[in-house]
């Protein structure tokens, strides 16, 4: 290699490292050049109204050097962290309420600003507040009663709204005293508007109403009362007992049906004998069609559960149990 061509790779190399430096200098100032800055901080956070499950704020609005921000609005239940939470509220916007909050509870709350870089400013001021007890009952149900059998009777009523956020627990009455689950139903199942009611006495009249209450305040709104006539019937002698009672079906985390061989009757044919399921001594609030030889049913704990099946027949006459089926269940 000739003296001149070493000099122009020389000159080559140093140009090359030149503008190596240049680009890395370059991409430092560019990066340099970053928006750092946070949003000033929101100031004088008040709260402009309460009720029982919403709280209404309001602050002086921040600024910053992008000209673009939103803002974060903490919500803490001092009560149970579980319900702790974190709005997002636009720019334009300096106000908020906070929704779905449970009554008669102490929360705080404060704000801060970020911009489009995620730049973030320090809290405003914290402020807190209760919100006020519920005292407004839900609305009142309207109650219609059905005669089915001798025995038997369905109850169906309207759909109760209320203010707060969860709503309705619905229990009824016959006779002005409280129904219990082994006469059936204690409790309607969730979004259940009908009941069937087992176990009455033919030929007695039977008064009923719905008593809808909230989930957060206990108030309490009682339907009309209804009453039903049952049917007169001679027959006294139950069904035979169920037999051959078997797992159908595990369907895993406790949901299972069970099958097992149906009854006879004296008075009904089996097309007409309804059928009871026992977990672990107690009767499964879930309705069972008559003239089945199978049906779903949750156990009430996982490992080992007992199930027993009684037959029912019109007049409301329980045959003995089944012979019990043991199953162990596997947990989700």
């Amino acid at each position: 290699m000739t003296t001149q061509q070493i000099s122009r790779l020389v000159i080559g190399i140093a140009a090359l490292a030149l503008t190596s430096v240049l680009l890395f200098t370059g991409s430092k100032t560019l990066a340099a050049k970053g928006d750092r800055s946070a949003p000033t901080t929101p100031t004088n956070l008040v709260v402009t109204a309460i009720t029982d499950n919403t709280v209404s704020l309001a602050w002086q609005g921040s600024t910053d050097n992008s000209g673009t921000l939103s803002y974060r609005v903490k919500i803490t239940n001092l009560g149970n962290s579980a319900y702790n939470s974190l709005a997002t509220v636009s720019q334009t916007q300096t106000t908020y309420t906070a929704r779905y909050l449970t009554s008669n509870s102490s929360y705080t709350f404060s704000v801060y600003a970020i911009d489009g870089s995620g730049n973030k400013s320090a809290d405003s001021n914290l402020v807190g507040v209760k919100t006020l007890a519920d005292t407004t009952p839900p609305s009142t149900p309207v109650l219609q009663v059905a005669v089915l059998s001798p025995s038997e009777v369905q109850l169906t009523w309207t759909r109760s709204t209320d203010n707060g956020n969860y709503c309705c627990n619905y229990s009824f009455n016959k006779n002005g005293n409280p129904l219990t689950q082994d006469i059936y139903w204690a409790q309607a199942p969730a979004n259940s508007l009908s009941i069937v009611v087992r176990h009455l006495m033919p030929g007695t009249t039977n008064s009923f109403s719905v008593s809808v209450s909230d989930s957060t305040g206990g108030n309490v709104a009682t339907s009309n009362t209804v009453s039903a006539t049952m049917p007169p019937s001679s027959d006294t002698v139950p069904p035979s007992a169920p037999t051959n009672l078997h797992l159908v079906q595990d369907n895993s985390c406790g949901e299972i049906y069970l099958g097992w061989t149906e009854s006879s009757d004296n008075a009904d044919s089996q097309d007409n004998i309804e059928y009871e399921i026992y977990v672990n001594g107690v009767l499964s609030p879930l309705p069972i069609s008559a003239g089945i030889d199978f049906d779903f049913v949750y156990a009430t704990a996982f490992g080992d559960n007992v199930f027993t099946v009684k037959a029912v027949d019109r007049s409301g006459n329980t045959s003995t149990s089944s012979s019990s089926l043991k199953l162990f269940l596997w947990p989700c």
